[in-house]
């Protein structure tokens, strides 16, 4: 197992979301979320806060995929469709890398293509490897 897997079987937000990454490699990543309804919000629709954490699971996975652990600085998130069924779709593409500062877009669709959002964020990449992190982390619930 590779460590970016190690790293996302890591997230107990993520799996608690349901999200499930499909893709993941340098620079990039791809997942999906089933819509249930505990995803819905109080008008039927996908919950904004849902939709953001789908697009920043693959924001984590994309910025650390590098083997440098990275953390967001900055993100945010805009919403063009409102959604209440199916299934969404976040994929991630670096747009800039440089060692200590990278950027990301997110476009987050469902599962007719059409776009529901779009995230942008920036990490700071830290001198901590992944692995050096999931070492530690297994090592203090050992």
């Amino acid at each position: 197992m590779s460590i970016i897997d190690k790293f996302i079987k890591a997230d107990p937000y993520a799996r608690h979301l349901g999200v499930e990454v499909l893709e993941a490699s340098k620079g990039y990543a791809k997942a999906k979320l089933a819509i249930r309804a505990h995803h819905l919000n109080s008008a039927g629709t996908v919950h904004g806060g849902v939709i953001f954490s789908l697009a920043d699971v693959v924001f984590s996975v994309a910025s650390n995929s590098h083997g440098t652990l990275a953390m967001a600085v900055n993100a945010s998130i805009s919403f063009f469709n409102a959604v209440s069924r199916g299934v969404l779709y976040a994929e991630a593409k670096e747009v800039s890398l440089n060692p200590r500062l990278a950027t990301y877009l997110i476009s987050v669709r469902n599962d007719n293509g059409e776009k529901i959002a779009l995230f942008q964020g920036m990490v700071y990449r830290k001198k901590t490897t992944l692995k050096d992190l999931l070492n530690k982390k297994s090592s203090t619930t050992a």
